[in-house]
């Protein structure tokens, strides 16, 4: 009777006829690891590494903000401001009105820019003045509507 070769035995008989686990074990054992690991960094990242939307103590709770595209206003004076305004309105207040109704707010805009001049916009409470004169005009139109004013692109000549 002539010996089996066992380099042509499938491996998985060898290591049966050893005793030993076959290869795709440790391959099965793989995938469910690797999926905690995975899950695990997910937990943590959302946990504690996403920051929340930014929030200034003490301040209310933001809401949306309607961008108004580049205005060039003539100020008093005879320079020129040309500036783009975010407008944010208060939480749970729709400002869809905001583009319905654009005429009024660049009229706004462009009213209480041209009241200003360079002097006065260069001093360091100068734009705030501006800020708080859009809100207040702002909300003589649209009561209680305007929360804040922000000023993406401010350049003077």
């Amino acid at each position: 009777m002539a010996k089996k070769d066992s380099s042509t035995e499938p491996e998985e008989e060898q290591a049966k006829k050893k005793g030993g686990k076959k290869k795709g074990g440790k391959k099965k054992l793989l995938v469910p690891i690797l999926l905690v690991v995975v899950l695990g960094g997910g937990v943590y990242y959302m946990k504690f590494m996403k920051k929340p939307p930014h929030q200034v103590p003490g301040s209310a709770p933001a809401g949306p903000i309607t961008v108004e595209n580049s205005l060039t206003v003539n100020l008093r004076d005879g320079h020129y401001l040309q500036f783009t305004a975010g407008i944010q309105t208060y939480p749970g207040k729709s400002d869809k009105i905001l583009t319905t109704d654009q005429a009024v707010v660049l009229n706004v805009l462009n009213a209480q820019a041209a009241q200003m001049t360079e002097p006065e916009l260069l001093l360091p409470s100068g734009p705030a003045q501006l800020k708080a004169a859009i809100v207040a005009s702002l909300n003589k139109y649209f009561p209680g509507l305007v929360q804040a004013v922000y000023f993406e692109q401010f350049v003077m000549q």
